[in-house]
């Protein structure tokens, strides 16, 4: 479930904060160490409303999964990015890992109701 919400919540977010034709990679980490965890951590997304956490909380853990995910990942990501198709792709994958990633370090702060349950609640 939560790949789905990850996938969804990033292409959607994260594709739109690059406009040039072509970013660098290091234009993209850059971006993506910032903006992810602050899109994460919006008060009415899932990473809120479903975790039991305060705001700092949310951004120190997205910021700290995030930069695990990037680094993770860095060897795979183009030199050159084409947008929004590649932001897009990478973006999601950065995001997928960070959102899983935070998931597990917050854990036990998971919170069971039917909006967080539901899948649907977060497309």
């Amino acid at each position: 479930m939560l790949k789905i919400i990850v996938t969804t919540f990033v292409a959607l977010n994260i594709s739109a904060l690059a406009h040039a034709e072509e970013i660098t990679k290091e234009q993209f980490v850059s971006t993506m160490t910032t903006a992810l965890p602050a899109v994460f951590c919006k008060p009415a997304q899932y990473f809120r409303q479903c975790f039991d956490v305060t705001a700092i909380e949310c951004e120190e853990t997205a910021a700290s999964t995030t930069r695990i995910c990037l680094k993770e990942l860095s060897s795979k990501i183009p030199s050159i990015l084409n947008q929004p198709k590649d932001g897009s792709y990478w973006g999601t994958k950065i995001g997928e890992c960070a959102g899983n990633a935070y998931s597990v370090v917050l854990n036990e702060k998971l919170l069971s109701n039917a909006k967080c349950n539901d899948v649907n609640n977060w497309n």
